[in-house]
């Protein structure tokens, strides 16, 4: 079990990658900037973690570590509300981003580079893709929502989370005065999202 000091310079160096990751992208940080904000020398972040990746990996897992709890919440032993499952689809994933919005540019360049990285992470923090696919088609066998491939409305609820913050250089110059309101715009948005969703596949009773 590690002792406090362990435990305190371990945040601290997952709060300056943090910082770093951020402004830099994972690209673009480096192990040296990441000991400079955290105030420790190289061979001391070294000791912790002794890659980018290794560190990477640790916020990576942290970051959708609550979002299978925040799922399964809902299913209920496997029957969850459809409408109950995108809510908390699109609010895990929202909250997720808003606290790293540097991820989606990661993920888009790792799943090019190594797309089983990728899935091996998401697995690791509980994700259990069939559970939610079994959902989705149990409420379209009970004419609940319009006939589909399920994979499709998982591919839109990630989609229309996610894009947002991969597009945010653009979309937030483009339409957007300022960034302060584009941030508004994507706190509004998973109420959009939702509402968006239900429509698009509730049957009309």
């Amino acid at each position: 079990m590690k002792n406090k000091k362990d435990q305190d310079t371990e945040q601290k160096i997952l709060q300056a990658a943090n910082r770093v990751f951020l402004k830099k992208g994972y690209e673009g940080a480096r192990m040296q900037e990441i000991a400079n904000e955290a105030g420790i020398n190289k061979a001391l972040l070294h000791y912790y973690f002794r890659s980018k990746e290794k560190l990477f990996d640790r916020i990576f897992r942290e970051a959708f570590s609550n979002f299978w709890p925040s799922i399964e919440k809902v299913t209920k032993g496997g029957n969850a509300e459809i409408k109950e499952l995108i809510e908390a689809a699109v609010n895990g994933y929202m909250d997720i981003l808003e606290d790293k919005p540097f991820l989606p540019a990661f993920i888009v360049g790792e799943i090019n580079r190594s797309p089983e990285r990728i899935k091996d992470l998401l697995l690791s923090t509980g994700l259990q893709p069939e559970k939610v696919l079994k959902i989705v088609q149990d409420a379209i066998d009970a004419g609940e929502i319009v006939e589909m491939d399920p994979r499709e409305l998982i591919v839109n609820i990630v989609s229309l989370s996610i894009f947002p913050f991969i597009g945010r250089p653009l979309l937030s110059s483009m339409f957007w005065e300022s960034t302060e309101e584009f941030d508004l715009f994507l706190k509004d948005r998973r109420k959009t999202v939702y509402e968006f969703i239900c429509r698009s596949i509730m049957k009309r009773t």
